[in-house]
């Protein structure tokens, strides 16, 4: 009864996956035996041959486990864990990178600017997720200072900042970065070797200004129609999604970018 128990959290989440009830029996049976013929499956899940056989197929289908042909026997294996669990998180951030452009098939309406406002390490990685999920080829703007850096690094685990940094050089998406003279070499100092590496092969155009002309200490991220701003230190997060406001955000980050001068991270 408690194995049974511990199943069902289980089985529904795979059922928000068009997974149906049966098909996730099969699965589960699959992951428990190894590499197992239908018959093997069927007595598992208690099921008739031939039921299992038509979920076993679908399964096939749906490239959630495959077959495998040993002398006259036809055996089945179900595609790991870890494997289906980066599938569906692929799928995720594709379908997030559609989003601008469903909702630009909505009505247009007056635009009312949308504030939000968290206190939270979760509200935070929120940014870097929805940034990291942006359409192919896109670009997000920033500007950080000294101690929105060194808090930035502590807030992130290392793996948090490794699945980011993945994510937008796979997907192309440039950053515009302006930074304090004073805080250009936190990321050497604070990155593990792998993240650095990263960090390099990014789509990065940096720009400095020394702390005394911009004595700002936290984070502002532009992204499509978002003005985010954070503050590491106490884990504040502010959003505005309001495109007038972006826009204007835009402007004046262009003229202070002009201004700059330019940063190489490779160097």
């Amino acid at each position: 009864m408690a194995s049974y128990r511990c199943m069902v959290p289980i089985k529904r989440t795979l059922t928000n996956f068009s997974i149906s009830e049966d098909e996730a029996d099969v699965y589960l049976a699959l992951l428990k035996l190894g590499t197992s013929t239908v018959t093997e499956i069927a007595k598992k899940i208690q099921r008739n041959r031939t039921a299992t056989y038509f979920h076993v197929n679908k399964l096939v289908t749906k490239n959630l486990i495959f077959e495998s042909r040993q002398g006259r026997l036809l055996k089945f294996t179900a595609v790991p864990p870890a494997e289906l669990a980066a599938r569906f998180d692929r799928l995720t951030t594709d379908f997030k990178s559609l989003v601008p452009q469903l909702e630009a098939l909505k009505k247009i309406e007056v635009e009312t600017p949308r504030v939000e406002v968290a206190e939270s390490r979760a509200g935070y990685f929120k940014i870097y997720d929805e940034i990291s999920s942006l359409p192919e080829g896109s670009t997000f703007f920033a500007i950080e200072g000294v101690e929105a850096l060194q808090s930035e690094f502590t807030l992130l685990t290392n793996e948090e900042a490794r699945i980011f940094y993945s994510r937008i050089i796979e997907r192309q998406i440039e950053t515009k970065l302006i930074i304090t003279e004073e805080g250009v070499q936190i990321p050497k100092e604070r990155l593990t070797k792998e993240n650095l590496e990263l960090l390099k092969k990014r789509k990065l155009d940096a720009r400095t200004h020394p702390e005394s002309i911009l004595p700002f200490q936290g984070l502002s991220l532009l992204y499509g129609n978002t003005v985010a701003y954070l503050f590491p230190k106490t884990n504040l997060v502010m959003t505005i999604r309001h495109q007038g406001i972006a826009d204007s955000f835009t402007a004046v980050f262009d003229a202070l970018f002009m201004l700059g001068k330019k940063y190489n991270y490779n160097e």
